[in-house]
């Protein structure tokens, strides 16, 4: 048996807030489409648009492009994200960092370098050829096979971030050719963060000028 009663409350309850719900949405519409300072009628907005639907059909118009835009942006959001989940995903694989390492500082003049048919002649002060482990942890900028000549530096002035130096490290008790990435000073006064291109981390400890066999000058592929 049909209850007609409660149907009609039923009815009456959905149209009452389908009306609540379309003065919201009028309201939202006005207060983000119409400057507050200048507000004016709907009729008025209508006739500066040129549009000559109803007002419902206008204020769903309004809410419908609203709706748009913020899908849009969803869209541009979404894109970026993944581009920059792919980016921190390829970086990771390739044990690379995202930002620029600095790179050396220039020590050869140009007048210092003579280039004959048979020989290639390249002055440099107090040069000596550099030694390390094949450890990969400048690759590819150092890799086995690769030829280095170092220099002994005067004085701690003569380093910059973006060195790549020769010292004895206490921590691994050997020699390591690595990159400088900061200078610092503190109670011990001068020293030097470094840090291997091809490694995650810095190296452990600080570098003091007295460990510092001396700074690359030159590589021979």
């Amino acid at each position: 048996m049909i209850n007609y009663n409660r149907d009609r409350k039923r009815i009456l309850v959905v149209s009452v807030l389908l009306a609540v719900l379309i003065l919201i949405c009028i309201g939202i519409a006005l207060d983000y489409f119409i400057v507050p300072s200048q507000k004016i009628s709907l009729a008025d907005y209508k006739k500066q648009v040129n549009s000559t639907l109803s007002d419902r059909e206008f204020i769903q118009e309004l809410i419908n492009q609203n709706l748009e835009q913020r899908k849009y942006i969803d869209e541009l959001q979404s894109k970026l994200n993944d581009r920059e989940m792919v980016i921190g995903y390829l970086m990771e694989r390739l044990n690379m960092s995202t930002e620029l390492v600095a790179g050396p500082f220039s020590r050869i003049a140009k007048d210092d370098i003579l280039v004959y048919q048979d020989r290639i002649v390249i002055y440099v002060n107090k040069a000596f050829p550099a030694s390390f482990s094949d450890s990969r942890s400048m690759y590819p900028f150092i890799r086995e096979g690769v030829y280095a000549l170092e220099m002994k530096p005067e004085n701690q002035g003569e380093l910059k971030v973006g060195d790549i130096i020769g010292f004895r490290s206490e921590s691994f008790d050997t020699n390591i050719i690595h990159r400088i990435i900061e200078i610092g000073n503190d109670e011990e006064r001068w020293y030097a963060i470094t840090k291997g291109d091809n490694n995650p981390a810095p190296d452990p400890g600080k570098v003091r000028f007295d460990d510092v066999i001396g700074v690359l000058v030159g590589l021979i592929y």
